[in-house]
């Protein structure tokens, strides 16, 4: 269904804590998002993380702690057996159009460059109106959570943002993308069957009538 799905991590697949971790020892994942993820990895074959990490450029976060931490994010990852393809991160405080800092549109086309990544048809999930705008910007579907500080910027989001779905976290986004699918699918399974109605009707009719082609010159 998607290309790919982009994730935001603060807030998004992880506590946050409204500060900086500077440690793999205080990072940790919400009890429900590998359930969530698991979920969402039959909608698509590639997850990228993208995070805006400023403190790395104030002096606040060490770099080689962030690698750490993404280390261990990619480990748990494999050991789920997701495909989680790159994590990207931001590590200044510019704000421009293309700045990898979102809601810049760099680390989306760093993802677009190095893998293909079809950014139209692809999914961006997180929890600040930056997060939404980067993806809107990307023309892509954009999910909004209210974990993190999703609640803090909610109204931002209402006023000035159009996600396609507002949750209340992770695993509540991805039962109703599941959802959602599934309607769609038995929708088409409906007309399907109707059209399939349809064309025997027809047939039958062609029959009793005893309509013959008719070759016109």
């Amino acid at each position: 269904m998607f290309d790919a799905i982009f994730l935001d991590r603060d807030g998004t697949i992880s506590h946050d804590p409204y500060g900086y971790i500077n440690n793999v020892s205080d990072y940790h994942f919400f009890d429900y998002t590998f359930n969530a993820l698991e979920k969402l990895s039959s909608l698509t074959d590639k997850f990228f993380i993208v995070t805006n990490q400023s403190g790395i450029s104030t002096g606040k976060v060490d770099v080689e702690n962030v690698e750490n931490i993404h280390a261990f994010i990619y480990d748990q990852f494999e050991k789920k057996g997701l495909p989680l393809k790159k994590i990207y991160y931001a590590d200044n405080y510019d704000e421009s159009f293309h700045s990898f800092r979102k809601p810049g549109i760099g680390m989306f086309e760093q993802a677009e460059k190095d893998f293909g990544v079809d950014l139209r048809n692809s999914l961006m999930i997180g929890d600040s109106i930056v997060d939404i705008q980067a993806g809107e910007r990307c023309k892509m579907k954009t999910i909004f959570l209210l974990t993190g500080m999703g609640h803090d910027y909610l109204s931002e989001v209402e006023e000035n943002c159009e996600p396609y779905l507002i949750c209340d976290n992770l695993l509540v986004a991805a039962e109703k993308l599941l959802w959602t699918l599934e309607l769609f699918l038995e929708e088409i399974r409906t007309r399907v069957k109707f059209l399939r109605i349809l064309g025997l009707l027809l047939v039958r009719l062609v029959k009793v009538l005893d309509i013959k082609p008719q070759i016109i010159y």
